[in-house]
């Protein structure tokens, strides 16, 4: 029984269970698009990755981020680039250049940790 379990854990953890970075929502004042996560993503983001984006940087198509439903979609992949949790600071992102002319704060990239894990029920 307990490899049942350790099996499910392990499978659970590999199909994107919890957060790399463990960050979850705060209970009371949680950051919401309206809050934080447009402005965030308008400001370190969007040059590259929205639909609109006239120089996208070598950004993927198909990585915009221009709605909540679009943020939602790739919230893992965006956190495991540029979010911070009690786990894990990452740092990848954004690449500076163009508008983006410097990195998010440590506070902004656990707040953007926070959000995507709202976001995903978290």
């Amino acid at each position: 029984m307990k490899f049942l379990l350790f099996s499910l854990g392990l499978a659970l953890a590999a199909c994107g269970g919890g957060s790399p970075t463990g960050a979850t929502c705060p209970p009371t004042d949680p950051p919401t698009f309206d809050s934080f996560g447009d402005t965030f993503m308008g400001t370190y983001c969007r040059e590259c990755h929205s639909a609109n984006s006239t120089n996208r940087r070598g950004a993927p198509g198909s990585q915009n981020y221009d709605t909540e439903a679009d943020i939602l979609r790739h919230a893992a992949e965006i956190e495991a680039e540029a979010a911070a949790g009690p786990d894990a600071t990452n740092t990848s992102m954004p690449e500076l250049g163009g508008a983006v002319n410097m990195r998010p704060s440590q506070a902004e990239r656990e707040l953007l940790g926070q959000y995507l894990a709202c976001l995903q029920g978290n």
